[in-house]
């Protein structure tokens, strides 16, 4: 659930679905137009778990004082060996939580539309601790957390010290190099929970090849664009191979167009809506959606033009939308794949 927003003062990371977050796959200067917590820039995370206890997911914890060290943004911090009450102020960090089968007992505010399908209900019944950069620390420390994640952003870092000063604060860092993965390898390291996060990275290493394999032909003949709908006035965005969404299409064997193909690592491209000719050589055109299926971040801007509907992706309906447009998780990495997989299919029938 997530998600992120850049060139001026940048929205959260933890937010990175909304206008105000920031997500992976874009640079920093773009953050603004993803979620409130992560858009437009990518992401470093080196995060090493030592220390006294290892317990296994789903068995009996000690309540004690059994505690282990963990390597964050903000150096080396002591928590919990097993947290019973954690507190996710970065949608990425929430994701992650509820993928590795725990319940946070408060969590960042992305705004409802912003948070994929399958952690909505969750999220729902969880308190709300932050919208954006403006955090509640009072309801916060009602909560009693024994342990406070999240991601390094700007704005979170800033935050560090008072969050800090209510619990153990683990955050992952937050840099230009690194790729979606690394938060949910942050969030599993801080949380003691590695052996479930293996099984989740399986899952998704095994559902990507079934699919590579399964449409290796029509994957490797089509080429693809990645675009979102921006907030610079009046364009929008093209994101290039090294995207979270590019990334992940790379791993299933696609060909990119030339306009997601002309755009440099680590960046995104803001055009203006009415050079909707950028897209002219893509058979598929993948975006991001609200949670409800509708477009999101004003795209339907571009998908309005005259220009754009003569397109071939749009005449031929090889308009391919997600909800997980900006992954932070396994299961939004996964669910990625899934829209690809149902529009491939789609082709066939």
């Amino acid at each position: 659930m997530t998600s992120v927003p850049s060139p001026a003062p940048v929205p959260s990371p933890a937010l990175a679905r909304s206008p105000a977050l920031v997500r992976p796959g874009a640079p920093a200067r773009r953050m603004r137009a993803l979620r409130p917590a992560v858009l437009g820039v990518a992401l470093a995370v080196t995060l090493t778990a030592c220390g006294s206890s290892s317990g296994t997911a789903g068995g009996s914890r000690d309540k004690s004082t059994s505690t282990r060290v963990v390597s964050t943004a903000h150096g080396k911090v002591t928590v919990p060996a097993h947290p019973l009450r954690i507190v996710s102020v970065h949608s990425w960090s929430t994701e992650s939580l509820f993928d590795l089968g725990l319940k946070p007992v408060g969590v960042e505010n992305s705004g409802a539309n912003y948070v994929p399908p399958r952690y909505l209900k969750g999220w729902k019944a969880t308190a709300k601790v932050t919208t954006g950069a403006d955090i509640d620390y009072e309801k916060i420390a009602s909560l009693k957390p024994d342990l406070i994640v999240g991601v390094d952003v700007p704005y979170l870092s800033k935050a560090y010290e008072k969050l800090s000063a209510i619990a153990p604060t683990a955050f992952s860092s937050f840099g230009e190099n690194s790729g979606w993965t690394e938060f949910p390898d942050a969030t599993a390291a801080f949380v003691n929970r590695t052996a479930r996060l293996a099984t989740l990275k399986k899952e998704y290493a095994d559902r990507i090849t079934a699919v590579r394999n399964a449409h290796r032909s029509a994957l490797a003949k089509s080429r693809w664009d990645v675009v979102q709908g921006g907030f610079d006035n009046g364009n929008y965005w093209i994101y290039g191979p090294g995207s979270a969404v590019g990334e992940i299409l790379g791993k299933l064997g696609v060909r990119f167009a030339s306009a997601t193909a002309s755009v440099a690592a680590g960046d995104t491209k803001s055009v203006s809506y009415e050079r909707a000719d950028l897209l002219k050589d893509a058979d598929y055109v993948i975006y991001y959606t609200n949670n409800d299926g509708s477009p999101a971040n004003n795209i339907q801007k571009l998908f309005g033009l005259k220009t754009f509907k003569s397109l071939p992706a749009a005449k031929n309906g090889h308009l391919v939308g997600t909800a997980d447009f900006l992954p932070g998780s396994y299961r939004d990495a996964l669910g990625v794949v899934d829209s690809i997989e149902t529009a491939l299919k789609a082709k066939r029938g």
